[in-house]
């Protein structure tokens, strides 16, 4: 048995259901945790505030509208949510490398624990980019075709819908060059595939 193999003994399959089990408990666990920080920050930090910052210049000193009595508590829950699982990520993702790890081999550990330092990375950079820079600009363009004889009425809902989904799914598509790696280091992926495909591969 090399250094780089499999674990000798293997689990019977009862343990494995029993170990899954509460790798979800602790992910469970966490996220509620996570739930309650992310309340409290939205709540008594008025983390909302901050949120709608990229849209503020564009209503003329005006506030964002709701239009429903339920429209605050969907907000807030809304938000809260999105930043509790952001929050939870790196433990839910420890628990999922807990469970995987002993059936992984050497060099796929040592490729898989780097990737995971850097997607959580990545996705906090697609986040800030998108918050930081492509949501004010597309804030800019949109309401850019404004004219005297439209006046805006935005919704709070809309904007944190569309500030929310832009942000998450900028981090989702960060995360898309430490797909490819461990794919390719799985053997997934060829490196030969990469290269009859460098143009798309290049891009993501």
């Amino acid at each position: 048995m090399t250094a780089g193999g499999p674990p000798k003994n293997e689990m019977p399959f009862l343990d494995h259901l029993e170990e899954l089990r509460w790798r979800i408990i602790w992910s469970l666990g966490a996220l509620a945790v996570a739930l309650a920080v992310a309340f409290y920050l939205v709540t008594r930090l008025n983390a909302i505030e901050f949120l709608q910052r990229p849209i503020l210049p564009y209503l003329g000193g005006r506030h964002l509208v709701y239009t429903h009595p339920g429209d605050p508590l969907s907000i807030t829950m809304t938000v809260t949510f999105a930043l509790g699982a952001v929050l939870a990520s790196p433990v839910v993702i420890y628990q999922v490398w807990a469970f995987l790890s002993p059936a992984l081999y050497g060099h796929e550990k040592r490729v898989v624990l780097p990737l995971l330092f850097g997607a959580t990375l990545l996705f906090g950079a697609g986040v800030s980019l998108a918050y930081y820079v492509v949501l004010p600009f597309t804030l800019s363009f949109l309401l850019g075709f404004q004219s005297a004889s439209l006046d805006s009425m935005i919704t709070a809902r809309d904007y944190f819908d569309f500030a929310t989904g832009m942000s998450l799914a900028f981090g989702a598509v960060f995360e898309m060059p430490i797909l490819i790696v461990l794919l390719t280091a799985f053997g997934v992926v060829t490196p030969i595939f990469l290269k009859r495909f460098r143009r798309y591969a290049i891009v993501l």
